[in-house]
């Protein structure tokens, strides 16, 4: 059945032949040590696998704390940081690799991306990627991609690059997505990995028409309507939440689908063009 096909404890294959849980839980804006232990707690107890973080999220030392209380085995999680702007020369790469790993009291990280393109001199983009690479070879991180990249900064990317991104990072749900972003990544064997999943609860979302018909149908609520929606075009939407009872809902997507004409209803709602956070289509090649 459809349905199966876009199970919650199914794996994506990345283009490394390695994988990758296909729904994580996001930390973005979660900075107070107790509500990220209590969130990381109930994230893993409810079968979260997949923990996305950042330098610039300030939570990589609580994170580690977290999976060192709970005891949580290393080997059950994957663990996703990123580089920020202020880092992104080859030297800096590597010391934030290394802070990193220490924080998060690991000896490897899952995948590392580069936050996004916005440098002060287009080649440090390339010279990161280097010392990204370098720190698989040194089995320092598995994998490696990158996040706010268009298409333009993909390409740039791919023309330079000897391991290929394995993801691409970026704002995606049904009042905003990139078609030809999305388009250029899949293409190419990236996957996307969709942040802001929910518009941050924008009511232009949440009180659409469209999207609350289909909840009342499904006998479903409005964040798993869009985010089994995201999961359905092989997408892996990133939720967040610091409410055990919101951060269960939002794994709770077996056992419904959405058919081919209400996916079509909820890609419809892109013409509104929301866009919750910057526009990395602002940057330079």
């Amino acid at each position: 059945m459809m349905e199966n096909k876009f199970n919650i404890d199914r794996k994506i294959i990345l283009n490394n032949s390695m994988e990758i849980p296909c729904i994580g839980f996001g930390t973005y804006q979660i900075r107070k040590k107790n509500e990220l232990e209590n969130s990381i707690k109930v994230a893993y107890n409810t079968g979260y696998r997949l923990f996305d973080t950042a330098v610039m999220y300030g939570n990589e030392k609580y994170i580690g704390d977290s999976l060192k209380k709970f005891k949580i085995p290393r080997k059950e999680i994957f663990l996703t940081t990123k580089i920020i702007p202020s880092d992104m020369t080859y030297d800096k790469t590597k010391k934030s690799i290394e802070s990193s790993l220490k924080k998060l009291q690991t000896d490897y990280l899952d995948m590392v991306l580069i936050h996004w393109p916005e440098v002060d001199k287009t080649e440090n983009r390339i010279k990161v990627w280097q010392a990204l690479e370098e720190s698989v070879t040194e089995g320092k991180v598995k994998m490696i991609g990158v996040s706010n990249f268009c298409k333009i900064h993909l390409e740039h990317i791919l023309k330079h690059c000897k391991i290929k991104p394995v993801i691409n990072q970026i704002e995606c749900n049904p009042i905003y997505w990139d078609k030809e972003t999305i388009d250029y990544s899949l293409e190419n064997n990236i996957v996307i990995e969709a942040y802001c999943p929910l518009a941050e609860w924008s009511s232009k979302l949440v009180e659409n028409k469209i999207i609350l018909d289909l909840a009342k149908k499904k006998n479903k609520t409005v964040p798993q309507i869009i985010l089994k929606w995201i999961m359905q075009k092989n997408i892996i939407p990133l939720p967040k939440s610091v409410h055990a009872e919101y951060i269960k809902q939002n794994f709770d997507l077996n056992g419904f689908c959405l058919n081919e004409e209400e996916m079509k209803m909820v890609d419809s709602l892109n013409s509104i063009n929301y866009k919750v956070d910057w526009d990395p289509h602002s940057v330079p090649l």
